[in-house]
């Protein structure tokens, strides 16, 4: 029989689920992601060498497990290719195999970093104190569904024509508080 173990936090992160699921990784084949993005992320030691993760589970420091980023996760391509260019730097094995990407997992592209610049700029002295990662812009395009998801990359025309009616929405509020608008 087949056993299941979720890892939940409920304190607006920061409380050790990282650490606690590497400790677990071991145990199973696939260690999941179902939310967040790259804002925290933890380190994990092994003997000597360190491993900084941020997107991708802590399973990929563990031979053999399956790693999957889920679709409620809002993914910074960018983010992601650089902590996976890193990760097999340091000897990991981070493949199409091991790492899986939901086709429903959102983007995290510039102008969701953009707008979480120009909120924090507005609020001034009441700023949240974002990681200005663009991570909750996107979570907003995706509640107000017009996010784009990792499947839309697919298909070019869409994607452009996506990005540009999202660039256009991006610096509608960006121009209202007078910050620098995106092309």
């Amino acid at each position: 029989m087949s056993r299941v173990v979720v890892i939940i936090g409920a304190q607006w992160g920061d409380e050790g689920k990282g650490k606690v699921v590497d400790l677990l990784a071991e145990r199973f084949d696939v260690v999941a992601r179902y939310q967040g993005g790259h804002n925290a992320g933890h380190s994990v030691k092994v003997g000597e060498k360190a491993y900084a993760l941020h997107l991708i589970p802590s399973g990929i420091i563990h031979p053999g497990k399956t790693c999957v980023l889920g679709n409620g996760m809002v993914i910074d391509p960018i983010a992601f290719f650089a902590e996976a260019d890193r990760l097999s730097a340091q000897g990991l094995q981070v493949t199409p195999e091991r790492v899986k990407v939901s086709a429903r997992a959102h983007l995290i592209l510039p102008y969701h970093r953009a707008l979480d610049h120009t909120s924090e700029e507005r609020l001034g002295n009441e700023k949240v104190g974002t990681t200005l990662r663009g991570i909750g812009p996107a979570y907003e395009d995706k509640a107000g569904r017009r996010g784009i998801r990792v499947a839309d990359a697919v298909n070019p025309e869409l994607l452009r024509s996506r990005i540009e009616r999202n660039i256009e929405d991006a610096n509608l509020v960006i121009r209202r508080y007078r910050g620098t608008t995106l092309d």
